[in-house]
């Protein structure tokens, strides 16, 4: 392995977790303790192998190849990416007055001041704001609520689009008296931030007395009338020992958040009240505490997280005050944020010169607007200052005069940052070996950054954040009441596969692959599918697992889950059962038991979670000990540019959550998940340049295995299992199996006596003899090597001839009517195809014990002797019958199943579609004519034996397909078990291993078609 560069990544840590930055991208990612050592010691220069195991050098190489990314371009700020395209929200701070003169008010309000924005200016700047493409507004003061224009100025924001949303900032006491306004506007669209300066003592020794027990009762009704509301709390050293205290109260009144103020010295505040960063990390870390156990959002952890837990490449780069937001005071001034009212070296302008050209044109904010964490001196040192964000432009200012750089608040945030990472981490398990326990982009709470890779922070006043759900959510939403083709599965299903789904869910089937289809469902399965949308997948497995398994589908819209219950009636209706349901969730929190599913699948889903870790965690705990996943999503080579990753639009349509190839699949490993493969890959979608793959892979829950021999027939010289065991080429291996292994076709599995099971100890010539050459010349003694593909000779491709033409055999020389030939001209005869088949068949039969007719004819298959096709089975399966007929105690001798072996030799190869009539049916026919003493005079035994013939050769006509001499003989036996017990008087038995293990050997084989692809019966 070329000795990697990793000079660019720096080392922090917190709690004893390692964490390691590439600051200017910036990626982040948590290693285990094992991968620590293993990244030091390669930035220290030390050896690379340091004496790992085999799978230990896999997953450090894993490890250096998700750090190896390629440096980003130089970044010159955010003025060189963004422009002022629009403007995202307004604040007005409609009046100073307040019915309060609280101790820490920065503004100094009080009933005694009266600056107030009349309606007239407020409607005109509104209007202004909104043309600008403001839709979120917020009101503040002073106290609004005591503005005498207060119920007008929500009425028209909340009129005037369906898109506008209303914050408003209250100390709550006039609620009461308010509440009828509030009460009727659109609750869905309203949202309250009330102040709470901890428990009753301190807030009433901030806000004067009395004010705590009137503001908690009117939180008893606010928190019930259903409008999202935070409880906001101005932290300073007089309530610190307080902080946890909105935690409780809102919990005990339904109210879903907390946000707390960072003290800004100024108005009123006293400068010796203000905190470190040390008292405030550990006052916010109790409280979170706290508020975990309740669901209940502190807002400043979760705006972080958002931060922290974003795309990878993603820089946050400052406030968007004067850019994406604007303030207007009482006076009609306007600052980039509301705490700036009033400050003079703040102010852009006023409202008589017009919202758009302030906004634009003022020189302060292009200062503003020029400022950024790349350039400022005292930002740029920071290794997490694309992370953060850097200085909030309040604190800054009334910390030092100045708008960036001066935060007092940075360390405390630098401490919050590295608490989130370490924290998350805790969900994965440390172990020793050198992997990645969490990376940037494995969890997403914000993902639409503005479509361009650098993203602004939020005034502290209100911090909100978007998440990822919220994004997705909207999207779908909006596919499943109008058909999207952006993102129309490019799969399309044969029609008996869906003939009994409506169209309603036809249509609105959005993916990027067929997991249904590739997940070898069984009858009696039950299967999960994660994100069933319009449930078209769902009711395609519902078919597949019968009346006797369940399918669950789980999607978190509304209108997608109404689409497809819409449909199950239906679905039930054509199938003749109901066994298909469907629940409101999400993928980090699948609403379904431990070990419920046998398979979950899931078509393009995956990578809008907003977790994924959690996601594939969750899975794993509702599979079944050897339960399954097969997923189809997108996914990427190398790290798209962070400009795609935080792209809404793209995100919806499975681009932007696209995740890298090699970290989905170390993920699976950390998980725990075993024999992880990539079933397809297929080309996507360019976007921008970058190169997007829908991948179908699989996935083990792993069960308890036992031990059997293998052999690992190559190419590669040697092969590594997910326990760490080497497998050298050629070499027999004693190694851990479970009975779904059965389906790999990379290891030989070896029987008792070391021969090969399954298809690879196969046989696979089919040259047949047209009937006219039944009585050619004896072979010679014996046809010389045989070749096991293709023929016998040489192993090309065999042609089958339109019209029989006299031809001389490659090995006995004999001169037949040929009906097959191989591309290089050679004909062999049914006697030499045969000569050894012959001998192993009545070996075999003569001698065994078995009474399972599949059984017996699976161990005849498995001789190297008897091919995948040809004659050898019309007189092997006259044999097994009368051969496990007799082991059962039935009424024949030894020297019937000779009979029945002879008389099946008769049946030349190609009878299935030269005479119309396949051999296994035949040779069935043959073995109950010798059972039943069958004669041209017995009138009833005959008439038995050509019923059950012509019922067997019409079974095997169902199936539309060329000749499989496996399918036509387990269809012919299942049913034979089934007709004797009105025939023989002892019945046959068919129960034998029917799992298929020669689709990679046969050419012609069908697929989906034949009765046997799915299914999943285990090795005996």
């Amino acid at each position: 392995m070329k000795r990697p560069d990793l000079s660019q990544w720096k080392r922090l840590e917190f709690n004893d977790t390692p964490i390691y930055l590439q600051p200017e991208l910036p990626l982040w990612i948590i290693p285990t303790t094992a991968g620590d050592a293993y990244i030091q010691r390669i930035q220290n220069g030390g050896a690379l192998n340091n004496g790992f195991d085999p799978l230990g050098m896999t997953r450090a190489r894993q490890l250096i190849g998700q750090m190896s990314i390629a440096a980003p371009e130089p970044y010159l700020g955010r003025a060189s990416v963004l422009g002022l395209d629009r403007l995202e929200e307004c604040w007005f701070h409609i009046t100073d007055r307040c019915n309060l003169a609280c101790r820490h008010c920065l503004f100094a309000c009080s009933p005694k001041t009266r600056t107030t924005l009349s309606l007239e200016d407020f409607h005109a700047a509104f209007l202004q704001s909104f043309d600008l493409g403001a839709r979120l507004f917020f009101i503040t003061g002073g106290e609004p609520l005591i503005h005498p224009d207060f119920p007008q100025i929500c009425r028209t924001i909340l009129e005037y689009s369906e898109q506008n949303h209303l914050v408003i900032l209250t100390n709550g006491l006039l609620l009461e008296e308010r509440w009828e306004t509030i009460s009727a506007l659109p609750r869905q669209r309203i949202h309250l931030q009330i102040s709470l300066d901890g428990d009753r003592a301190t807030h009433d020794r901030l806000r004067g007395a009395g004010s705590y027990d009137r503001l908690v009762r009117v939180l008893g009704w606010v928190g019930k009338s259903g409008i999202d509301t935070n409880l906001a709390m101005a932290v300073d050293r007089d309530n610190l020992t307080a902080m946890s205290h909105p935690v409780e109260v809102a919990r005990a009144h339904g109210i879903r958040g907390v946000h707390y103020l960072w003290l800004l010295v100024t108005g009123n505040a006293r400068p010796e009240t203000a905190l470190d960063p040390e008292p405030l990390f550990n006052g916010l870390i109790a409280a979170n505490k706290r508020a975990r156990g309740a669901n209940i959002e502190i807002d400043n952890i979760s705006s972080l997280a958002g931060r922290i837990f974003s795309p990878p490449g993603t820089r946050h780069d400052l406030g968007g005050g004067g850019w994406t937001s604007i303030a207007v005071g009482p006076d009609g001034r306007i600052y980039p944020t509301p705490a700036l009212i009033g400050q003079g070296p703040a102010c852009a302008g006023h409202i008589r010169e017009g919202i758009e050209t302030v906004w634009r044109k003022s020189d302060f904010f292009a200062q503003l607007r020029g400022l950024s964490v790349a350039t400022d001196p005292d930002e740029a040192t920071d290794p997490l200052r694309y992370l953060i964000g850097g200085s909030d432009m309040d604190h800054s200012y009334y910390a030092a005069g100045r708008f960036s750089g001066a935060d007092p608040h940075r360390r405390l945030y630098r401490q919050l940052a590295l608490w989130l990472m370490s924290e998350a981490a805790v969900e994965t398990a440390d172990d020793d070996r050198p992997r990645i326990r969490l990376k940037m982009g494995d969890r997403l709470l914000s993902c639409d950054n503005g479509g361009n890779g650098v993203s602004l922070t939020h005034s502290n006043c209100v911090l909100s954040v978007a998440s990822a759900r919220e994004v997705v959510g909207a999207f779908y939403t909006q596919a499943a009441v109008t058909p999207n083709t952006d993102i129309i599965n490019p799969v399309c299903y044969a029609e008996d596969e869906i003939a009994h789904i409506p169209d309603s869910a036809r249509v609105r089937s959005y993916g990027c692959g067929s997991p249904v289809m590739d997940a070898d469902l069984q009858p009696g399965e039950v299967l999960v599918d994660l994100g069933a949308g319009a449930g078209v997948e769902c009711f395609i497995a519902a078919k597949k697992v019968s009346q006797a398994g369940a399918v669950f589908g789980i999607d978190m819209t509304d209108d997608m889950l109404a689409l497809a219950n819409g449909a199950t009636g239906r679905v039930a209706r054509n199938l003749g059962y109901a066994n298909v349901s469907f629940k409101k969730g999400y993928l980090e929190a699948i609403p379904l038991n431990d070990r419920t599913a046998d398979a979950v699948i899931s078509n393009c889903v995956v990578n809008l979670s907003e977790d994924k870790q959690r996601t594939f965690s969750e899975i794993y705990r509702i599979l079944k000990p050897g339960g399954r996943l097969v997923i189809s999503d997108v996914t990427t080579d190398t790290l798209p540019p962070a400009a795609i990753l935080n792209d809404a639009k793209l995100r919806g349509e499975c681009i932007s959550g696209a995740m890298l190839q090699s970290r989905l699949v170390s993920l699976l490993e950390s998980i725990g998940f075993e024999r992880i493969q990539i079933l397809k890959r297929f080309f996507y979608r360019e976007v921008q340049g970058h190169r997007f793959h829908s991948l179908t892979f699989t996935a083990y829950r792993p069960e308890k295995p036992t031990t059997r021999p293998v052999i690992y027939p190559g190419p590669f010289a040697a092969v590594i299992t997910d326990g760490g065991q080497v497998l050298l080429r050629g070499e027999t291996t004693e190694v851990p199996w479970s009975g779904t292994d059965a389906d790999s076709n990379a290891l030989f599995l070896l029987d008792d006596t070391g021969t090969v099971i399954g298809a690879q100890g196969e046989n696979t010539c089919a040259c047949y003899t047209p009937p006219e050459a039944q009585h050619a010349a004896e072979p010679a003694s014996s046809p010389g090597v045989r070749l096991l593909n293709g023929c016998m000779r040489c192993g090309s491709p065999l042609e089958y001839l339109t019209a029989d033409r006299p031809m001389a055999c490659c090995f006995c020389g004999e001169t037949l009517p040929a009906n097959a030939v191989c591309t290089n001209g050679h004909f062999v005869c049914d006697r030499c195809h045969s000569q050894d088949a012959d001998l192993v068949v009545r070996r075999i039969c003569q001698t065994t014990a078995e009474t399972d007719m599949i059984t017996l004819i699976n161990t005849i298959r498995s001789h190297p002797a008897v091919p995948l096709h040809g004659p050898e089975h019309h007189f092997a399966i006259a044999g097994a019958i009368v051969a496990t007929y007799r082991n059962r105690g039935g009424d024949v001798a030894d020297a019937d199943i000779q009979t029945a072996i002879d008389r099946g030799k008769g049946i030349p190869g190609g009878t299935c579609g030269f005479w119309g009539g396949c051999g296994a049916p035949l040779g069935a026919g043959i073995a109950f004519g010798v059972i039943l003493k069958s004669t041209p005079l017995t009138p009833t035994q005959r008439k038995i034996v050509q019923d059950l013939t012509g019922a067997l050769i019409a079974g095997i006509s169902r199936v539309e397909a060329a000749r499989c001499c496996q399918r036509e003989v387990w269809t012919v036996l299942k049913a034979v078990a089934v007709q004797s017990r009105e025939i023989l008087p002892i019945a046959l038995k068919a129960e034998g291993d029917t799992r298929c293990r020669q689709r990679h050997l046969n050419k012609e084989c069908p697929g989906k078609v034949c009765p046997w692809w799915e299914d999943r019966g285990h090795l005996s």
